[in-house]
């Protein structure tokens, strides 16, 4: 699956999660999946963008 293009607000929220993922790991939390979801979540709304203007 290719990567979608992000909007900046996309961006933003991304590297808010991965920081809280990082915090998490300092804190000794390695198996986040609900980070992982949210981004994905955010990168399939992208591609769904996407595929709306292409039509």
């Amino acid at each position: 699956m290719s990567e979608p293009k992000l909007t900046l607000a996309e961006k933003a929220a991304i590297v808010r999660l991965e920081v809280k993922g990082l915090r998490r790991a300092a804190a000794g939390i390695t198996h986040q999946p609900d980070i992982d979801r949210a981004i994905e979540r955010i990168k399939d709304k992208a591609r769904k963008r996407e595929q709306q203007t292409s039509k």
